[in-house]
Parts: C-alpha cells; structure tokens; sequence
C-alpha cells in the first residue's frame, strides 16, 4: 500500500497507528472500520489489555481532533483539543446510534479496484463544499487509483469531472450529526469489493487558490485578465439568517426579540433594513460609477429593487437555480454579503469581495473566502469591513476596486520582474 500523508489505508490493512487509550500501548489490532456519518473511525483491540476501543481515523476535522470511545465502558478519551461542538453529537450518537434506513445511491462512472474514498458528510454546508474541494488533490495527485466520493445529494450537481464513483447520501443536513447504522453497513459493503481502499484526509482547509472551480460546476469564474474591461457588475449575497445590522441596537433587537416572541415580526424589519443598507450602497456606488448593474440571491423571498437589478432569491434550491447563481458570480467583479458558509461560492467565481465581518468571528477571517490570488492582488480585491459598516463605507470600497484596479493591476502584475 501506499506510504502518503495525505491518505489513510483501510484495505487491505487498516490503518493502526494509535494508542491504546487505557494502558498506552502502541499498535493495536485492528478490527475494522466504521462510517456512521460525519466520522470515520477505525475499531481496535489493544494486544497488551484487550480494551476494545473504537478510534477517529485522521480526516475530517479529526485529523487535528481526534476522539477515542472505550466500546464497552463508553468512556471518551484523547479529545486532543476538540471542541464541544465536535465531541458532543459524536458522543451522542455513539451512546444513541438510529435504526433510520438513510437512503444510499451508487453511481459507478469508472470501475476501479484500488480507490481513494473521500467522505465529504457534514451538518453545515461551508464544511462539505471544503471538504468536497480536496477531491481535486486526489483527481490530480493519484490518476491511477479511483477517487469515490461520498456526499450528500444536494451537492451532487458538484461532482467533479474524472470522479470514478459517487455515494449520495439523501438526507438533510441537519440530521448528519447521528450516528446512522444504515450508513456504515452501505459503505462497508460497497468497500468489501475493491482490493485497495485509501481514506482521502478532506482537510478542513484546503488551499482555495487551487480550486478548479470549473472541473465541479462546469461554470468559468470571472477571468482577471478582463476586470477593467467587463461590464461593471456586483451581486450582493443576502442571507435571513445572519445580518447585516444597521447599529449595535438592531443587532441587539434581533436577538432579544427571539426571547420575548416576536422572533418573526422583528426579523422582517431587519431583512427589510438590510436591503435597504444593500441598495443604499449600491446608488452611492453609482453614483461614482454609472451603468453598474447588480444580482441579489440568497435563501429568501424576492423584494422589489431598482431598476438594473437582478433578484434571484428564492426558497426552494434547485440545479438550475444554483447554476444561475454561479453564473451571477462569475460575471461581477466582486461580491458583497456577510460573513459565512454563503461566501465560499461566491468567492470561488468572482475576481474579489467586500465581506462585512462580525467581531466574533475574527478568529474565522477568511475561512469563508475562496481566496483566487496569492500575490498582493489578494490585499486589492478582498475587502474586510465592520458588521455595522455604514453603505458609505462599504460603496469607498466598491469605488476603489473599479476605479483604482487599472493602476494597481499595472503596478503589481505588469510592472514587475
């Protein structure tokens, strides 16, 4: 088998590089694998105490925080830093696993017997496009071994081109979290037919930079070469469910009101209010430059807007929806919207953003970025500004990324050795 890094055996001989987590012994024996869902874990007997323990195999967000389980005493171990978030619905799952029979389908596009099996399963949506996005490393880094992904079928119309097999999983992502027994006997029983198996790492955190964005959605992104040509064009990414707010006050106001009842008639102020701050930018925007036209999208009903407006907000997802969505993206020379998982898209087509960051998610800067450049280009077209950033502020940006891009495109990409 393969010696990387970067891949995890499982066939013919599991992966065993652990600790008994109860008398420190090395190299336990082991058993086999499990797949109940978000986890993927390695089952091991300790050759020195007999603890039978199960153990996080090193993807996911388990190459960094991986959990151990006794299997007969129950008993976590070895959180190695994980947080409540990660071990909670673990534990949970693991003390309480469902009989649900969670609907499985194999699409077989290259029959393969040696593969590299990535688990792109997650309760968040910006946690399985990251995870999905390794699936280019082992396209690339392994032509002769078949890469298998198994995702969520909502993210079906993202596979990649060269993948050799396709494993959706057709449940909502919110339920993800459980610990599905249908799943893990599925997966081991489509595993018990090749001779090589490997478990792709599918960092939390790959390099955006590299992402062929084309390769999955079929879609080109903005091309840099053509920014200060292209018809001027923004879209504005509008969520429901984290804000844009006006003042500290309307940021308070929205959450107190989920407290005292009134959750729903004082979001529908503050989702009026949001446009309002949105549009507002877009005429100061305007105003120095004329002739920019605009796309609003995001999950949430169409609001009138002005003229040279496109909204393609709506409620229910579909592929033509999310490819016209792509295609918004990637004919704006930025866009703009508010911190999280909705920017990954975006950022992935467009030349650049303006992202307004909350304060409590400073420790998170950039995770939601697709960051395309990594020269100085990047300090230029990714802009950062205060949750409570005024549509004046926000338009000073706008302006400057068309008006000021000539120069510094010439001062930084032509004028250089």
């Amino acid at each position: 088998m393969l010696k990387d890094r970067h891949l995890v055996p499982v066939r013919p001989a599991l992966f065993n590089e652990r600790l008994c987590p109860k008398c420190g012994a090395g190299s336990p024996a082991a058993v086999g694998v499990v797949f109940p869902g978000v986890h993927v874990l390695g089952s091991y007997k300790c050759t020195s105490c007999t603890y039978r323990f199960l153990h996080d195999l090193p993807v996911g967000f388990a190459v960094d925080h991986d959990v151990a389980i006794g299997l007969d005493d129950g008993a976590m171990h070895d959180a190695h830093g994980a947080e409540p978030w990660v071990t909670a619905p673990l534990m949970a799952g693991f003390r309480s696993p469902s009989d649900e029979e969670v609907p499985m389908e194999r699409r077989v596009l290259r029959a393969c017997k040696r593969v590299v099996v990535l688990n792109t399963l997650d309760f968040l949506y910006g946690h399985v496009l990251l995870k999905l996005w390794n699936a280019q490393h082992y396209l690339e880094a392994y032509p002769d071994i078949g890469l298998v992904i198994i995702m969520p079928k909502s993210f079906e119309w993202m596979v990649p081109r060269g993948t050799a097999e396709v494993w959706t999983v057709d449940q909502r992502l919110g339920k993800a979290h459980g610990w599905y027994r249908s799943i893990d006997r599925q997966v081991n029983a489509f595993l018990e037919e090749y001779d090589e198996v490997y478990l792709g790492k599918g960092y939390a955190h790959p390099d955006k930079s590299k992402v062929d964005i084309e390769r999955y959605t079929g879609v080109r992104p903005f091309q840099l070469e053509g920014y200060a040509q292209a018809p001027r064009h923004v879209t504005f990414v509008l969520r429901e469910d984290r804000l844009w707010y006006r003042t500290p006050l309307h940021k308070l106001m929205d959450r107190v009101s989920g407290k005292i009842g009134l959750k729903g008639l004082v979001r529908g102020v503050l989702l009026a209010d949001q446009q309002r701050l949105a549009m507002s930018a877009l005429s100061k925007l305007r105003k120095a430059c004329p002739g920019v036209s605009a796309t609003v999208v995001g999950l949430g009903d169409a609001r009138p807007l002005p003229d040279g407006v496109t909204d393609l907000r709506t409620r229910k997802m579909s592929v033509d929806t999310e490819l016209a969505w792509c295609a918004a993206y990637a004919n704006s020379q930025f866009v703009i919207g508010v911190h999280g998982s909705n920017m990954l898209l975006p950022t992935a087509f467009a030349a650049g953003c303006i992202e307004i960051l909350p304060h409590d998610r400073y420790r998170n800067l950039a995770q939601d970025v697709t960051t395309r450049w990594t020269d100085v280009m990047q300090v230029f077209l990714y802009r950062f500004v205060d949750e409570f950033a005024t549509p004046t502020a926000v338009a000073r940006h706008a302006v400057s990324m068309f008006n000021d891009y000539a120069v510094f495109h010439r001062n930084n990409r032509i004028n250089i050795y």
